[in-house]
């Protein structure tokens, strides 16, 4: 039996921007020489699990999920959080994970001018201390421009982007966000999106290892999902 698909016109320019997205993002990935990055190599079987603008109170449930199961995440946070808590950023640490500048007060790098963004990323810089993996950063909202990237680019930093987004931020249930983020959705070098401070994210995170492992992938921090 022949099925008839008919698409709406918001769903074909829907895929056509989504398409057209995919498609800006290999170019930006390889004119950057890997600087910028949204999807690790696809012949490893490998996923980054990533969350922004920690640390929170939730935190050390956080950690300890993630510890429990032996997982080593990557945190992209926010300076001035980290600057109030310096024992939380020691314990990231502590626990194997990968810790990444996500601006210091959280304001999209396109509002700001080179020297704000210069002045965000060095209070970071100096709130997160000497980092094992090298300078990361994730812009606010993903939000970026050709002044700003040109600016990390030039103050050494990598642009850790995501390929997945969880969409935990939408008030959906544990179960909706593990299930967006199932092995039937996702594919090898995916990098995931979530965010700290969600306690139906934190409900849905053993779901989503136990998943992805149960599929054969392995759970790594994104410097070590793209490591030459």
């Amino acid at each position: 039996m022949i099925r008839s698909v008919v698409e709406t016109p918001i769903a074909v320019s829907t895929l056509v921007r989504d398409r057209a997205k995919q498609h800006l993002r290999v170019i930006l990935q390889r004119m950057t020489r890997g600087r910028m990055l949204w999807r690790g190599p696809a012949h490893l079987r490998r996923v980054a699990l990533t969350f922004d603008d920690g640390p929170h109170l939730l935190t050390p449930r956080y950690l300890d999920v993630l510890g429990r199961a032996g997982v080593p995440a990557t945190f992209f946070l926010t300076g001035l959080f980290a600057e109030n808590q310096p024992a939380m950023v020691a314990e990231y640490l502590r626990g194997g994970h990968q810790l990444a500048s996500h601006g210091f007060h959280h304001t999209r790098f396109t509002r700001l001018r080179p020297d704000q963004l210069r002045d965000e990323l060095s209070r970071t810089a100096r709130a997160l201390g000497p980092l094992p993996q090298g300078r990361w950063v994730r812009p606010p909202h993903g939000s970026f421009g050709p002044v700003d990237v040109t600016t990390l680019l030039v103050s050494g930093y990598t642009v850790g982007m995501w390929s997945l987004d969880s969409r935990d931020y939408d008030g959906s249930t544990p179960a909706v966000i593990a299930a967006r983020c199932a092995p039937a959705h996702v594919q090898p070098g995916e990098v995931i999106l979530f965010h700290e401070g969600q306690e139906d994210t934190l409900a849905a995170l053993p779901v989503v290892i136990d998943e992805l492992r149960g599929a054969g992938y392995e759970l790594v921090t994104m410097a070590d999902l793209f490591a030459r």
